[in-house]
């Protein structure tokens, strides 16, 4: 008995993980990701920025650096779709990235998305044959869960990225053009491929 309560000691004793601050040439380049463009990042070193613990980053950079972590993951879903092409066959469970996922409005507006209405959200779901699921795995969708005032209710907020595809879809549903899937005349959208069953 003696041996499991020292057992447990030592457990609550040992010392816990400490994140270590970044050095001194991590901090300056994400400084200096953090003034450029994004198209302009040199890619090379965007590998290396996203492997920063934003958590050992000064409190001051910390929000920034948040913001550019999730633009450029977002865009490299976007980019990765692309290469799929434009009939998408997302699995029906498929999993949703993580990376490319932001539980605060503030930093998804930040980060280049729009807020849209749940009408628009089931234009986008008519015209691409895609479910809100598959939105959220091969497209830029977002959804949070937002509470009202002090009542338990919840209403959804939907976002979508401004270089998401679809988004040409949100901008003729709100200028009105519903009635037609070609955009400037270039073809359809992306979509999903019915399920086999």
């Amino acid at each position: 008995m003696a041996k499991v309560v020292l057992a447990f000691f030592l457990a609550l004793c040992a010392p816990v993980a400490v994140r270590s601050a970044p050095d001194t040439d991590t901090v300056a380049m994400v400084q200096a990701f953090l003034k450029m463009p994004t198209e302009k990042l040199p890619a090379e070193h965007i590998p290396r920025f996203l492997s920063v613990d934003p958590e050992t980053l000064p409190a001051k950079l910390r929000r920034p650096f948040i913001v550019k972590r999730l633009e450029l993951y977002t865009l490299k879903q976007l980019a990765d779709g692309r290469k799929r092409g434009s009939v998408r066959m997302p699995e029906e469970n498929c999993d949703v990235p993580k990376d490319a996922k932001s539980n605060s409005a503030a930093v998804l507006k930040m980060a280049g998305y729009e807020e849209i209405l749940e009408g628009e959200e089931s234009w986008v779901i008519q015209q691409t044959k895609c479910t809100e699921h598959d939105l959220l795995c091969e497209f830029s969708l977002q959804i949070l869960l937002v509470r009202e005032g002090q009542s338990k209710r919840t209403r959804r907020l939907l976002f979508l990225h401004e270089k998401d595809p679809l988004f040409a879809l949100v901008a003729q549903y709100r200028e009105g053009h519903v009635g037609s899937t070609k955009f400037f005349g270039i073809g359809g959208f992306p979509s999903c491929a019915p399920r086999l069953k």
